[in-house]
This record gives structure tokens, sequence and C-alpha cells, in this order.
């Protein structure tokens, strides 16, 4: 039989949410008593050595009948990446991105020209689920587009690496009521390719796939009728297919 070792070990308890199963609202300093018993974890009949994200190796221990497990170890074995947050304490596991090669993401690239009627509109790439359209959802992968007068466009240089472009066009949920319309356009080397339907408050989003086969400059443009009245909208996952 192992010999198990006992370890009085000073903690910052809110370590511990880095460890499967355990949770804290706040910051707690107590000391614990902790076992060391040569623990093994295995992924499917796998052993894997775990470490931690500087790659120092780290031991599953036990706590008060319960085995508490290096959360990045087992979660990158699965397959999962890891994301710390510090400001609420939080772990998050996901499952990894594939990085498509065919493609790109549209809120990955710098416009080359934007143009806009009015100062106050605005075209602004959003991140990590910020934009919620008009039926609630969050997006993780959006541009805000908003629009105080007419219209606004920005072009891109995509160089005719290009086949097609999707996404969706859609109102934010702040604006899933507003009476004015609008319509999304694109042009290709200043020919229009594309008028989506026209949206307007109770209008789902739109689903888009367009044709820029052999396009250099891509413009995408949205136009309403919109006059001194702040209209928010969204494009979003919007891709660039090769």
């Amino acid at each position: 039989m192992l010999k198990k070792h006992l370890k009085k070990v000073g903690v910052l308890l809110i370590s511990l949410s880095l460890l499967i199963s355990t949770s804290y609202a706040a910051s707690l300093k107590k000391t614990i008593d902790i076992y060391y018993d040569n623990i093994k974890i295995y992924v499917n009949n796998s052993l894997i050595d775990p470490k931690d994200g500087t790659g120092k190796p780290v031991e599953p221990f036990i706590y008060e009948g319960t085995t508490y497990l290096p959360v990045r170890a087992v979660a990158e074995a699965l397959d999962k990446e890891v994301i710390w947050d510090g400001n609420t304490k939080s772990v998050y596991l996901n499952d990894k991105k594939v990085v498509d090669q065919s493609m790109v993401w549209l809120n990955d690239l710098e416009y080359f020209n934007l143009q806009v009627e009015s100062p106050a509109n605005k075209w602004i790439k959003l991140e990590n689920d910020s934009f919620k359209d008009a039926t609630g959802n969050f997006c993780s992968r959006a541009i805000q587009a908003t629009i105080w007068l007419d219209w606004l466009y920005a072009d891109y240089l995509v160089n005719k690496n290009y086949s097609r472009i999707s996404g969706k066009f859609a109102l934010s949920f702040e604006s899933r009521s507003t009476k004015h319309k609008a319509n999304l356009k694109f042009y290709g080397d200043n020919k229009l390719l594309y008028t989506s339907p026209e949206m307007t408050g109770g209008v789902l989003p739109i689903d888009f796939d367009v044709d820029i086969s052999g396009v250099e400059k891509l413009r995408i443009e949205i136009t309403t009728d919109a006059e001194i009245s702040f209209v928010h909208y969204g494009l979003i996952d919007v891709a660039l297919h090769k």
C-alpha cells in the first residue's frame, strides 16, 4: 500500500478555483490539510503528465475526501481551450477553434477606406459576444454599424483572393423596433453585386452569400432612411471564402 503524505499548506483558496470541483465567491486565506498520494490521471486509458501553464509539474491531491485535479492539464488532455478570467474568478473550458485556412473572418481584417455621411456614423469591430441581435442572441464575431444619418460604407482590399462572402445582416437588440428601413449592399470594384431585402423592425437576421470572384476592392455599404436617429446594425459571422 502506498504511504500517504500529509502536508499542512497555507493557501489562498482563490487559487483552488483553478482546480476541478472548487469555487469560492471571494478570496479567503485558510490553512488546510491535503494529501499527496501519487495520484495518476488517465484519459482514454492514456496516462497524462499534468503541468501548469508554465510547464511545471502539478500533482493532484486529496482534501476532505475529494480528489482535486489540475484543470488546465485535464482540459488540454481532452483537447479543450482553458481561459482564466481574473476579474470574475472564472475558468472557461471551450472547444478549441478549428482554423479553416480556406476562409477569414471579416472582423479579423482592417478596412482600407471608411466613408460616412455623418461623423456620428460608426463602424466598430466587436468581440466576445458583445453584439446582441434583434432576436436576443449574443454574437461572438460582429461588426456594428451605427447610423445616425443616411449611409456609410467600408472598402476592403481582397485582391482577388476570395470567391464568396457570407454571413448575416441584423438589427441590434436595442434597435429591434425601429421604423427606419435599411439595405445592405456589396460592390466589387465599383460594380453592385448584391442588395439585401429591406431590414426594419420585426425582420429576422438576413442571411447572405455573395459571389466575389475576381474582386480586388470590396465595398460593404449600408443605406438607410434614418435622419438624426441612431440605429444599430450588425454584420454577424461574416466570412470570406477562398
